[in-house]
């Protein structure tokens, strides 16, 4: 007795019926679920906790975000006041130099990557159905293209969603910019002015969980938004010390990312148990017996 069954007219409409239903039921769900959870550790801001839930789906993405103990927090975005003095013909060349600035800047922006890996996943699903379709005409090569779009469709899910929110949480990494800082300082709650922030230092480490990813990232620096703008030079040429007044102007954030699939994801996994249990008509494959005999005279 054969452990898979034969095929059937009624094996093609389950398979069908299945996949698309797979395939809409992903399509409804969230595809990634990223949760946050930061904390200030040293500085005014301490000890201030951030947390946030994002969901994503095929074309929105859902953000709750709460804050502890965030009475420091409010009162150091109060009091913290950064102005950079600048000179006439300073001011003139930072003038033209941001008009040409804002025209690269708005060309590099263009690129949205988590709605590229939104693309890209919805495709892939259309096309595994599309597939599926036409494994009932019987078209060539039919189990080497539905794997290839099969495994299409989980790196998708698995590999190309993450990335692309990873790309779009960290810019596009144009220039000489470091991904690990950039990444880092996207997670620093208090969105400084550039410049503002002297003798950064960042740290991402990553580690693998059983749904995901988790980014565990660390920034540091001096606020020069807390210190006097006649200091602002030596803070920048040497870190002030601990007797130093100027001093109380570091800043530390530690924080977690954890980018975790969706839970309905594992369901894409069911649809090579529907290609065993309703297979596809196999191609009929003719074998023709050549004898050979010899004829004696």
């Amino acid at each position: 007795m054969a452990l898979r069954p034969r095929h059937t007219r009624s094996s093609d409409f389950f398979r069908i019926t299945g996949t698309i239903l797979i395939a809409v039921h992903l399509f409804l769900s969230a595809w990634l679920v990223i949760q946050f959870e930061g904390q200030y550790t040293e500085g005014q801001p301490s000890p201030t906790k951030v947390k946030a839930l994002v969901a994503i789906d095929k074309d929105q993405t859902l953000i709750d975000v709460e804050m502890e103990n965030s009475t420091s927090f409010l009162f150091y975005m109060l009091f913290r006041d950064y102005e950079e003095p600048v000179s006439n013909e300073s001011q003139q060349n930072s003038n033209q130099s941001n008009s040409a600035t804002e025209d690269k800047e708005s060309s590099s922006d263009s690129v949205e990557w988590l709605d590229i890996g939104r693309k890209l996943t919805l495709g892939s699903l259309i096309f595994l159905v599309l597939c599926e379709l036409l494994v009932v005409a019987g078209i060539p090569f039919r189990a080497t293209l539905r794997c290839v779009l099969w495994t299409g469709v989980v790196a998708c899910f698995l590999i190309v969603m993450p990335t692309t929110y990873v790309l779009d949480l960290g810019g596009d990494g144009g220039g000489d910019s470091n991904d690990d800082s950039a990444i880092a300082d996207e997670t620093f709650v208090a969105q400084t002015e550039e410049g503002a922030m002297a003798h950064e230092k960042t740290n991402l480490d990553t580690n693998i969980l059983l749904r995901g990813i988790r980014l565990e990232m660390m920034f540091s620096g001096y606020d020069l938004g807390l210190v006097e703008p006649e200091n602002y030079s030596a803070v920048r040429e040497n870190p002030p010390t601990e007797n130093d007044t100027d001093s109380s102007a570091y800043v530390e954030f530690h924080s977690q990312l954890d980018l975790v699939y969706g839970k309905n994801i594992p369901s894409v996994f069911l649809i090579p148990f529907l290609w065993f249990l309703f297979p596809a008509k196999t191609k009929i494959v003719k074998n023709y017996d050549l004898a050979f005999s010899d004829e004696q005279e």
